[in-house]
């Protein structure tokens, strides 16, 4: 069995070995940046912001009591200069998906990564990347 904490900290883990990005340019919800500094997004450079969401939990056994299974769900959002094209941001995605596709420890695994899809947003050309994940 793995915990929530667990499960976390090896998706962290694995976030903070891409190398699609600077990593300056990686943001993790929530993430301190140290000494009071605030996240500055760059204009001249992709950059992403990654985000952890559980959906639903399922009862998947029963013996010496309830085997849960969690389900959860790894959004990447990817911003890139706008006016840059399309191919930089469709280079990132493809960086993301088959860094993700199938990335699995212990009771931990991402078993679907969808296709990017578009995000509005006034200042960069973006897209939302979202890796399905359980924990068993």
């Amino acid at each position: 069995m793995m915990t929530l904490t667990q499960a976390e900290t090896e998706i962290y883990k694995k976030i903070g070995q891409f190398t699609g990005v600077d990593k300056a340019n990686l943001r993790i919800e929530s993430q301190p940046l140290g000494r009071g500094r605030h996240f500055k997004a760059p204009t001249n450079k992709p950059w992403c912001k990654v985000f952890v969401q559980y959906a639903d939990s399922q009862v998947v056994a029963i013996g010496n009591g309830p085997c849960i299974r969690d389900y959860g769900i790894i959004s990447i959002q990817c911003f890139t200069p706008r006016n840059d094209g399309t191919l930089a941001m469709t280079a990132l995605c493809d960086a993301w998906r088959s860094f993700l596709q199938s990335f699995g420890v212990s009771h931990l695994e991402v078993y679907k990564v969808h296709a990017p899809q578009s995000m509005d947003d006034q200042d960069f050309y973006a897209k939302i990347i979202r890796a399905e994940f359980r924990v068993n």
